[in-house]
């Protein structure tokens, strides 16, 4: 458990799930030029690559602002509300969030995303929350859909979200082959920064070192 400006929350716990350690490690090897690590078997808790995807989870979650981040949407409703006033997570998805991804993709920067997966008062209930990294995308009208890495599918090159950003005022399904039992009901951008993942890595590609 963490303590925060809303609670208790369950993350930095392995049992609850390592998504975000697992999108950032990805991303830092990515950056480094580095292999994933050559053993498939599930480490072992308290070693070297445990300890690092989990403190890479908690880095992902970028205390506090981020928790604040996906407490907001998890307590706005998807349409707007208010006459308007008010955005709904759709708009927020479509008018804030989606131009971001677009243009790290765009800059060859893959981009984590938050999946807000709860509608909830309750800060525990944020555990059920999900991330995955966007790397590439396709426009078919007014239709976007992204290219994911999702941690809980590793091996798959075929995952994907997708949403109609034409009426972003009212709710908008998600659809989405992300491996999560709840639906998406809008997703942001994550901040990351980089960390050298060569303590815990396969060997670099080509036979070389990176230090990017």
């Amino acid at each position: 458990m963490l303590d925060t400006p809303i609670g208790k929350v369950p993350i930095g716990d392995a049992a609850n799930g390592l998504c975000g350690g697992f999108c950032f490690t990805a991303l830092d090897l990515l950056q480094a030029g580095c292999r994933p690590p050559t053993d498939r078997a599930a480490p072992a808790g308290g070693s070297a690559l445990v300890n690092y995807l989990t403190w890479r989870l908690i880095a992902s979650w970028n205390i506090p602002r981020g928790i604040l981040t996906y407490y907001a949407w998890a307590n706005t409703p998807d349409q707007d509300t208010f006459f308007g006033a008010r955005p709904g997570l759709t708009r927020m998805t479509v008018r804030e969030q989606i131009p971001q991804v677009i243009r790290r993709i765009d800059a060859g920067q893959p981009c984590t995303l938050g999946l807000v997966t709860v509608r909830s008062p309750n800060p525990a209930d944020l555990a059920r929350c999900h991330q995955v990294v966007a790397y590439g995308y396709e426009w078919q009208e007014s239709t976007i859909s992204l290219r994911v890495y999702d941690p809980n599918t590793p091996d798959g090159d075929d995952v994907s979200i997708t949403l109609d950003t034409s009426e972003p005022g009212h709710a908008s399904p998600v659809r989405s082959t992300v491996n999560i039992a709840g639906p998406i009901r809008g997703f942001f951008a994550v901040d990351y920064s980089f960390s050298d993942p060569r303590t815990i890595a396969g060997p670099p590609w080509h036979g070389e070192d990176n230090n990017a």
